[in-house]
Protein backbone atom coordinates (compact mmCIF):
# COMPACT_ATOMS: atom_id res chain seq x y z
CA UNK A 1 0.00 0.00 0.00
CA UNK A 2 1.51 3.34 -1.03
CA UNK A 3 2.11 6.05 1.54
CA UNK A 4 -0.24 9.01 1.63
CA UNK A 5 0.81 12.04 -0.38
CA UNK A 6 2.45 14.66 1.86
CA UNK A 7 0.45 17.82 2.37
CA UNK A 8 3.59 19.90 1.75
CA UNK A 9 6.77 19.08 -0.15
CA UNK A 10 9.73 21.42 -0.52
CA UNK A 11 12.05 19.97 -3.14
CA UNK A 12 15.63 21.29 -3.44
CA UNK A 13 14.55 24.91 -3.31
CA UNK A 14 17.11 27.61 -4.05
CA UNK A 15 16.57 31.34 -3.55
CA UNK A 16 18.93 34.30 -3.89
CA UNK A 17 18.44 38.05 -3.67
CA UNK A 18 20.42 40.70 -5.51
CA UNK A 19 21.17 43.70 -3.28
CA UNK A 20 20.95 47.21 -4.76
CA UNK A 21 24.05 48.78 -6.23
CA UNK A 22 25.13 45.87 -8.41
CA UNK A 23 26.53 43.78 -5.55
CA UNK A 24 26.74 40.00 -6.05
CA UNK A 25 23.54 38.06 -5.24
CA UNK A 26 23.09 36.77 -1.71
CA UNK A 27 22.15 33.11 -1.49
CA UNK A 28 19.47 32.50 1.14
CA UNK A 29 18.22 28.97 0.44
CA UNK A 30 20.45 26.24 -1.04
CA UNK A 31 18.75 23.00 -2.10
CA UNK A 32 16.39 23.20 0.88
CA UNK A 33 14.05 20.21 1.17
CA UNK A 34 11.29 19.30 3.62
CA UNK A 35 8.26 17.01 3.70
CA UNK A 36 5.28 17.69 5.98
CA UNK A 37 2.44 15.23 6.36
CA UNK A 38 -1.14 16.35 7.01
CA UNK A 39 -1.70 16.79 10.73
CA UNK A 40 1.95 17.39 11.64
CA UNK A 41 3.26 20.35 13.63
CA UNK A 42 6.72 21.52 12.63
CA UNK A 43 8.90 24.29 14.05
CA UNK A 44 11.63 25.82 11.90
CA UNK A 45 14.35 27.46 13.96
CA UNK A 46 17.47 29.37 13.05
CA UNK A 47 19.12 32.79 13.44
CA UNK A 48 17.80 35.98 11.87
CA UNK A 49 18.59 36.17 8.17
CA UNK A 50 18.90 32.41 7.77
CA UNK A 51 15.98 32.19 5.32
CA UNK A 52 13.12 31.05 7.54
CA UNK A 53 10.69 33.81 6.55
CA UNK A 54 11.78 33.53 2.91
CA UNK A 55 10.79 29.88 3.03
CA UNK A 56 7.32 30.71 4.38
CA UNK A 57 6.87 33.29 1.62
CA UNK A 58 7.70 30.65 -0.98
CA UNK A 59 5.28 28.16 0.56
CA UNK A 60 2.52 30.77 0.67
CA UNK A 61 3.09 31.79 -2.92
CA UNK A 62 4.18 35.29 -1.94
CA UNK A 63 7.51 34.75 -3.70
CA UNK A 64 8.95 32.26 -6.17
CA UNK A 65 12.04 30.04 -5.91
CA UNK A 66 14.95 30.43 -8.30
CA UNK A 67 15.07 26.67 -8.61
CA UNK A 68 13.31 23.67 -7.09
CA UNK A 69 9.64 23.42 -6.26
CA UNK A 70 7.08 23.83 -3.49
CA UNK A 71 4.10 21.49 -3.72
CA UNK A 72 0.89 21.74 -1.73
CA UNK A 73 -1.33 18.67 -2.13
CA UNK A 74 0.94 17.67 -5.02
CA UNK A 75 0.40 20.95 -6.88
CA UNK A 76 3.39 23.20 -7.66
CA UNK A 77 2.67 26.55 -6.02
CA UNK A 78 4.97 28.54 -8.32
CA UNK A 79 3.28 27.23 -11.45
CA UNK A 80 -0.21 28.36 -10.50
CA UNK A 81 -1.75 31.31 -12.32
CA UNK A 82 -2.61 34.44 -10.38
CA UNK A 83 -6.28 33.53 -9.85
CA UNK A 84 -5.55 29.93 -8.82
CA UNK A 85 -2.77 31.09 -6.49
CA UNK A 86 -5.08 33.59 -4.81
CA UNK A 87 -7.70 30.88 -4.36
CA UNK A 88 -5.15 28.50 -2.87
CA UNK A 89 -3.98 31.11 -0.37
CA UNK A 90 -7.58 31.92 0.52
CA UNK A 91 -8.86 28.37 0.88
CA UNK A 92 -5.88 26.20 1.83
CA UNK A 93 -3.45 28.35 3.80
CA UNK A 94 -3.77 30.47 6.92
CA UNK A 95 -1.15 33.07 7.86
CA UNK A 96 -0.13 34.34 11.30
CA UNK A 97 2.61 36.97 11.58
CA UNK A 98 4.62 38.49 14.42
CA UNK A 99 2.42 41.58 14.18
CA UNK A 100 -1.28 40.79 14.41
CA UNK A 101 -2.28 43.10 11.50
CA UNK A 102 -5.78 43.57 12.91
CA UNK A 103 -7.82 46.42 11.43
CA UNK A 104 -7.86 49.09 14.17
CA UNK A 105 -11.36 50.40 13.46
CA UNK A 106 -13.04 46.99 13.27
CA UNK A 107 -14.15 44.93 16.24
CA UNK A 108 -12.53 41.61 17.10
CA UNK A 109 -15.44 39.74 15.53
CA UNK A 110 -15.32 41.86 12.38
CA UNK A 111 -11.56 41.27 12.07
CA UNK A 112 -12.03 37.52 12.32
CA UNK A 113 -14.67 37.63 9.58
CA UNK A 114 -12.49 39.62 7.14
CA UNK A 115 -11.26 36.50 5.24
CA UNK A 116 -14.85 35.52 4.34
CA UNK A 117 -16.09 38.95 3.26
CA UNK A 118 -15.42 38.22 -0.41
CA UNK A 119 -17.59 35.10 -0.28
CA UNK A 120 -21.31 34.93 -0.77
CA UNK A 121 -21.28 33.23 2.62
CA UNK A 122 -20.01 36.39 4.31
CA UNK A 123 -23.42 36.98 5.87
CA UNK A 124 -24.01 33.29 6.61
CA UNK A 125 -24.99 32.94 10.25
CA UNK A 126 -23.06 29.66 10.45
CA UNK A 127 -19.81 31.48 9.65
CA UNK A 128 -20.45 34.08 12.34
CA UNK A 129 -21.39 31.32 14.76
CA UNK A 130 -18.09 29.58 14.06
CA UNK A 131 -16.21 32.85 14.63
CA UNK A 132 -17.97 33.41 17.95
CA UNK A 133 -17.31 29.81 19.01
CA UNK A 134 -13.61 30.06 18.19
CA UNK A 135 -13.26 33.38 20.00
CA UNK A 136 -14.92 31.90 23.06
CA UNK A 137 -12.62 28.93 22.84
CA UNK A 138 -9.50 31.14 22.95
CA UNK A 139 -10.86 33.19 25.84
CA UNK A 140 -12.14 36.18 23.86
CA UNK A 141 -15.85 35.51 24.10
CA UNK A 142 -16.41 38.65 26.14
CA UNK A 143 -14.17 40.78 23.91
CA UNK A 144 -15.74 40.23 20.49
CA UNK A 145 -17.10 43.76 20.18
CA UNK A 146 -13.93 45.45 21.43
CA UNK A 147 -11.54 47.28 19.12
CA UNK A 148 -7.99 45.86 18.91
CA UNK A 149 -6.57 48.87 20.71
CA UNK A 150 -8.40 47.79 23.88
CA UNK A 151 -6.84 44.31 23.87
CA UNK A 152 -3.54 43.12 25.26
CA UNK A 153 -0.82 41.90 22.91
CA UNK A 154 -1.62 38.28 23.66
CA UNK A 155 -5.33 38.86 23.08
CA UNK A 156 -4.67 40.54 19.74
CA UNK A 157 -2.51 37.61 18.63
CA UNK A 158 -5.18 35.10 19.70
CA UNK A 159 -7.68 37.02 17.57
CA UNK A 160 -5.22 36.91 14.66
CA UNK A 161 -4.91 33.13 15.01
CA UNK A 162 -8.71 32.75 14.95
CA UNK A 163 -8.85 34.93 11.82
CA UNK A 164 -6.24 32.68 10.19
CA UNK A 165 -8.28 29.51 10.77
CA UNK A 166 -11.80 30.82 10.15
CA UNK A 167 -11.82 29.23 6.68
CA UNK A 168 -10.51 25.89 7.99
CA UNK A 169 -7.16 25.98 6.14
CA UNK A 170 -5.24 22.77 5.54
CA UNK A 171 -1.97 24.48 6.48
CA UNK A 172 -1.28 27.22 8.99
CA UNK A 173 1.93 29.20 8.47
CA UNK A 174 3.11 31.20 11.48
CA UNK A 175 6.07 33.58 11.25
CA UNK A 176 7.46 34.40 14.72
CA UNK A 177 3.93 34.42 16.23
CA UNK A 178 5.24 35.01 19.76
CA UNK A 179 8.16 37.30 18.90
CA UNK A 180 6.47 40.49 20.14
CA UNK A 181 4.87 38.97 23.25
CA UNK A 182 5.87 38.63 26.89
CA UNK A 183 6.66 35.13 28.11
CA UNK A 184 3.24 34.40 29.61
CA UNK A 185 1.43 35.48 26.44
CA UNK A 186 3.93 33.56 24.30
CA UNK A 187 3.27 30.37 26.25
CA UNK A 188 -0.46 30.96 25.81
CA UNK A 189 -0.11 31.28 22.02
CA UNK A 190 2.09 28.17 21.98
CA UNK A 191 -0.59 26.19 23.80
CA UNK A 192 -3.25 27.52 21.42
CA UNK A 193 -1.25 26.43 18.36
CA UNK A 194 -0.61 23.00 19.89
CA UNK A 195 -4.32 22.63 20.63
CA UNK A 196 -5.25 23.55 17.07
CA UNK A 197 -2.92 20.84 15.86
CA UNK A 198 -3.91 18.19 18.38
CA UNK A 199 -7.66 18.79 18.56
CA UNK A 200 -8.47 20.21 15.12
CA UNK A 201 -5.69 18.45 13.16
CA UNK A 202 -4.53 21.75 11.63
CA UNK A 203 -1.13 21.21 10.04
CA UNK A 204 1.32 23.74 11.48
CA UNK A 205 4.56 25.16 10.12
CA UNK A 206 5.94 27.68 12.60
CA UNK A 207 9.05 29.82 12.16
CA UNK A 208 10.43 30.87 15.53
CA UNK A 209 13.51 31.92 17.48
CA UNK A 210 11.92 30.47 20.61
CA UNK A 211 13.13 27.04 21.64
CA UNK A 212 10.29 27.02 24.16
CA UNK A 213 7.67 27.44 21.44
CA UNK A 214 9.45 24.95 19.18
CA UNK A 215 9.38 22.40 21.98
CA UNK A 216 5.58 22.54 22.04
CA UNK A 217 5.41 21.24 18.47
CA UNK A 218 5.88 17.75 17.11
CA UNK A 219 9.08 18.26 15.07
CA UNK A 220 11.93 20.72 15.08
CA UNK A 221 13.80 21.52 11.87
CA UNK A 222 16.81 23.85 11.81
CA UNK A 223 17.66 26.23 9.01
CA UNK A 224 21.41 25.77 8.61
CA UNK A 225 23.50 27.23 5.78
CA UNK A 226 20.40 27.57 3.62
CA UNK A 227 19.26 24.00 4.15
CA UNK A 228 16.70 22.33 6.42
CA UNK A 229 18.14 19.84 8.90
CA UNK A 230 16.18 17.77 11.44
CA UNK A 231 17.17 19.00 14.89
Amino acid sequence: MSAAMPLLEIRRVTKSYRPPGGSPPISVLRDASLTVQAGESVAIIGPSGSGKSTLLNLIGGLDQPDDGSVLLDGVSVSQLGEAALAQMRRDRIGFVFQSHHLLPHCSVLENVLVPVLADHSSTDSAVEQRARHLLERVGLGDRIHQLPGRLSGGERQRAAVVRAIIRRPALLLADEPTGALDRASALEIGRLLADLNGIDSVTLLVVTHSRELAGQLGRIVEMRDGQLVEA
